[in-house]
């Protein structure tokens, strides 16, 4: 009977014991699948030369850039977002930047502009998007289709988010597997903000990268610069 009972009384203390090893192993694959990509493209954009591998995106939008040491944009009148394509295609791409929207920005228009960082992008606008809000320190990850209309994927307040003038070091990836899932991960200033899995991942074709300064209805003098542009691909070893 004694020897029953001490058996009992282990039992939970095992089950602690077993729950916190498997934890701790879902938490090394992950760490794991995390660190499994290779670096394959880099700007610093501090340089002229650099800086002129970068062009815009949607050509039709009115932007003005500048610089010396950094990607500079300010938005032009009827624009709504300003993009500029990174000379690193794919469909299983990561692309970090480091952004700041400038404290120069109108007050009618700071609310809602956002920095933003994209992947899979077309032509017909359709892309993943992570988007940091300087105002209110807030993210939208967000999947956008052809036709315009915007998949919420995560959202939220993060205070490792910068805002006016301070940095924030974005990093999004979209890695798809052989079944066509987008495994996605966001993370600013480097904290992950957020990680999910997009089942319908191959419903995106486009294979460009880009970063942009924009707003939902007008970004018309917001004005910010970017630095430190990474690309990456999933490691195959």
């Amino acid at each position: 009977m004694r020897l029953s009972h001490i058996q009992n009384s282990r039992s939970p203390l095992r089950l602690i014991l077993a729950s916190s090893l498997a934890l701790a192993c879902l938490a090394m694959a992950a760490s794991t699948a995390e660190a499994a990509s290779l670096t394959l493209y880099k700007n610093s954009l501090q340089t002229s030369t650099g800086r002129k591998n970068i062009k815009q995106f949607n050509g039709s939008a009115r932007c003005d850039t500048s610089g010396t040491k950094s990607f500079r944009v300010e938005v032009g009148k009827k624009t709504k977002e300003c993009a500029f394509r990174v000379p690193y295609p794919g469909r299983s791409v990561g692309l970090g930047a480091t952004a700041r929207l400038f404290e120069s920005t109108p007050k009618k228009v700071k609310a809602q502009t956002y920095l933003a960082v994209s992947i899979r992008q077309d032509t017909d606008g359709s892309r993943y998007q992570i988007c940091v809000f300087p105002s209110g320190k807030r993210f939208q990850l967000r999947k956008i289709y052809p036709n315009g209309k915007i998949k919420d994927l995560d959202h939220g307040k993060a205070g490792k988010v910068g805002g006016f003038g301070e940095a924030n070091r974005m990093f999004l990836r979209a890695y798809i597997n052989n079944r066509g899932e987008a495994g996605i991960v966001a993370t600013v200033n480097g904290k992950r903000l957020s990680a999910v899995t997009d089942p319908r991942g191959n419903e995106l074709e486009g294979q460009d990268t880009t970063f942009s300064i924009g707003n939902k209805r007008s970004a018309r003098g917001a004005k910010g610069s970017f630095v430190k542009l990474i690309g990456t691909a999933p490691d195959p070893f």
